[in-house]
């Protein structure tokens, strides 16, 4: 009896033991998973947090880089017209230096020197031999070449020839391939003249007959600035507001931010 009731605690010892074992691996078990899922979510709250902060990062690059890409064209244009003023100068003082009359030596050197002063001598006539370079008539332009220089005029900051230009290519190529480019070069060229209204006037019509073009929304921002530069302040907000709702994200949504903060 006492041998059956000995074995009896052992077993019941034993199994309390295992269940004791038992229920403290299931204890650790708990706390690793517990452990193991604030991890994870601490890590999905920093990845999201990383994310958030890269995007916000490109966005603030964006901007800086329509910022430098606006400010090098102004620099660009302030190097051009330095460079096409001291060029002027240049030319028109070879001009002068060309044009300067040949002064005759005087006619009492000629008379010590046993000669007399030329009285009505007539001018040399060129020699029948003597080839005369034939006169060149103005070669036929293909489109790109007549869209390729007024674009360099433009970009050369030969504003008013670039305008001549442009119009020349509208009149012969009004279905061409870069008419669209043309018009908003055109309107650069007016905006930089200081011509705002006929700057208005070259952007709106790719806002009203190329809508679909992939210059709508720099002309959206020329025409801005034109609106800015006639006075008209509160067209100008509306536009650049405009080209923030309808294109975020771009580079000239940056830019229309930054300038809506000028105004």
């Amino acid at each position: 009896m006492n041998l059956r009731h000995t074995q009896t605690v052992t077993t019941h010892r034993s199994l309390y033991g295992r269940a004791f074992r038992v229920s403290v691996a299931v204890t650790l078990l708990t706390a690793v998973a517990a452990a193991q899922t604030a991890f994870s979510q601490s890590s999905n709250d920093a990845m999201s947090l990383l994310l958030d902060q890269n995007r916000q990062l490109q966005a603030e690059i964006q901007a800086l880089r329509g910022q430098l890409d606006e400010q090098g064209f102004e620099i660009k244009k302030l190097q051009r017209d330095s460079l096409n003023r001291y060029t002027d100068v240049d030319q028109r003082l070879s001009d002068l230096e060309v044009a300067a009359p040949q002064t005759a030596p005087p006619a009492t050197a000629q008379r010590a020197q046993g000669g007399t002063p030329a009285v009505n001598q007539a001018p040399s006539q060129p020699s029948p031999n003597a080839s005369t370079r034939p006169s060149l008539q103005p070669a036929v332009l293909s489109e790109q070449q007549l869209y390729q220089m007024a674009y360099d005029s433009v970009i050369n900051s030969h504003f008013e020839r670039s305008i001549a230009e442009f119009d020349q290519y509208l009149g012969q190529y009004p279905e061409g391939r870069f008419v669209t480019n043309a018009h908003y070069w055109k309107g650069q060229a007016y905006l930089y003249l200081e011509r705002f209204e006929e700057a208005r006037s070259a952007y709106e019509i790719i806002l009203k007959q190329y809508a679909d073009s992939s210059k709508l929304p720099d002309a959206m921002y020329g025409l801005g600035l034109a609106y800015q530069g006639m006075g008209n302040i509160q067209r100008a907000r509306q536009m650049l507001t405009d080209i923030k709702r309808r294109f975020p994200n771009t580079g000239v949504a940056n830019l229309a931010d930054t300038r809506l903060l000028s105004l």
